[in-house]
């Protein structure tokens, strides 16, 4: 059974480690919007300053559109899924492995390929909750306090950390590069959980936010050093485990949803953003 916007964002609290990995992550980075945790709809709607917003953007959240969009957060973290092949926060425990390696694309062809489907993942989150041009739908998305969090946590844990090899080469265009170089295993991978039909909507989108997420990464590389001795503080703890990634492998299950929280959030930000305009 799909779970709705307010059953995705109740089962989270603020001392969660899920919630403390992103509230620090974003505290390290100046140009994240403020963190502010909450946990309903009504929490979204305050920090829009549009309480006004919220029984329309209540009706907007029952919609199949929104629905199906957090379903597919909420299976991002975890690999029984399918959806992803590691679960929600493997490439941030790769920062944990006992075993120096390369940091790069090559090294790691698997973790690249779920980075690379966790952009589709977004993209398809963002193509069901904005109504419009997919140029019009990453617009709205990047106006979203939410949008903004989960674009840049994307760049940050998925990307410039467990990727850092890739990043200190230089250059532009590194997530184009992460998507392109693994475009058709996506797609497949994507339409055998969500249905061909899905994937065609999902890869458009995702070329208009492609551009969006590479300037996140240009931006936030120079953070990743402080970010990564921020989350240290409480992946070890968290995990309990002496080898953290292989840990999380063996098990099969994300103790940490962070793709839930952060989808649950984009979800009914997008909804009161929604009703206050009108869309």
């Amino acid at each position: 059974m799909i779970k709705g916007v307010n059953e995705i964002l109740s089962q989270f609290k603020q001392d969660d480690y899920s919630v403390k990995i992103c509230s620090n992550l974003f505290s390290v980075v100046p140009f994240a919007p403020p963190f502010q945790f909450y946990n309903s709809m009504d929490g979204a709607a305050s920090r829009l300053g549009n309480a006004g917003a919220l029984a329309q953007a209540n009706q907007i959240a029952g919609t199949e559109d929104v629905q199906k969009a957090v379903w597919v957060a909420d299976a991002l973290d975890t690999s029984d899924k399918l959806i992803a092949g590691y679960a929600g926060v493997k490439n941030l425990l790769s920062l944990f492995s006992d075993t120096p390696k390369a940091r790069t694309f090559e090294s790691d062809p698997q973790q690249a390929t779920d980075a690379a489907l966790k952009a589709l993942g977004l993209a398809y989150m963002i193509y069901r909750l904005f109504p419009g041009s997919v140029t019009e739908k990453a617009k709205h998305f990047l106006e979203v306090p939410a949008g903004q969090e989960v674009g840049l946590y994307f760049a940050v844990a998925e990307v410039t950390l467990p990727f850092a090899d890739n990043v200190a080469e230089g250059g532009a265009g590194l997530v184009q590069k992460l998507v392109s170089k693994h475009k058709g295993d996506i797609e497949s991978k994507f339409a055998s959980f969500a249905g061909g039909d899905q994937v065609k909507n999902a890869v458009s989108m995702l070329e208009s936010l492609v551009k969006p997420l590479d300037e996140y990464v240009s931006k936030a590389k120079q953070y990743a050093n402080p970010v990564a001795d921020k989350i240290k503080q409480y992946l070890p703890s968290a995990m309990n485990l002496a080898d953290s990634a292989t840990g999380v492998m063996a098990t099969g299950v994300d103790l940490m949803p962070i793709w839930s929280f952060l989808g649950g959030r984009l979800a009914a930000e997008a909804c009161v953003y929604r009703a206050s305009k009108g869309l």
